[in-house]
């Protein structure tokens, strides 16, 4: 037991002769951290909730017909409908990003994430930059091209709609007048 207190006595007698050595190095390393963190450039982060009408008008219409798919299903669909070639350029030329067209496509399309909330028919859309400003509207971009392909499919799910009931509507008239006239038929 003397042994390693004589030990210790001798490394710390040792440490407090070089104390200025050890406080010059965690000086040093202190000021090299501060220079590596400030040189890590900021990151920010836009995201948006949208809520996706997943079920269209013929929904009701096509029960027991066509399967539904699932969520996780919905979101590829929405990822890739969205975040493709021809709406990414839209994208760039929406958000002022076109002074560095340069592989920018390709970066915006891995940067942006589409994900699914806890609740039905709600997502996010996530992009980080290390400019704020530019992060806002890269997200405020992508959702106004959402919007108005979301207004444009509607139209045409409503018209489709409005076809469909129409079929059914005449098919049902045929068939309607063809019991009339059997049962005209039944009382002559």
């Amino acid at each position: 037991m003397d042994e390693l207190l004589r030990q210790a006595t001798a490394i710390l007698r040792g440490m407090w002769q070089r104390r200025w050595l050890g406080i010059i190095v965690a000086w040093v390393v202190g000021a090299a951290s501060v220079a590596a963190v400030l040189a890590i450039p900021d990151k920010y982060e836009a995201s948006a909730r949208i809520y996706v009408d997943t079920q269209t008008i013929l929904r009701p219409l096509m029960t027991g017909l066509v399967t539904q798919p699932n969520v996780d299903q919905q979101v590829m669909m929405l990822s890739r409908t969205l975040i493709t070639r021809p709406n990414v350029e839209k994208l760039i030329r929406m958000a002022d990003l076109d002074l560095k067209i340069e592989s920018l496509a390709e970066t915006l399309m891995a940067s942006l994430k589409i994900n699914n909330t806890t609740r039905d028919n709600i997502y996010t859309i996530n992009y980080r930059d290390t400019q704020p400003e530019q992060a806002k509207r890269v997200v405020q971009s992508l959702v106004s091209i959402f919007v108005e392909s979301n207004l444009g499919d509607s139209r045409k799910d409503t018209e489709s709609a409005r076809k469909f009931l129409d079929k059914e509507i005449a098919a049902y008239e045929k068939k309607l007048e063809e019991a009339e006239a059997r049962l005209k038929q039944f009382k002559l």
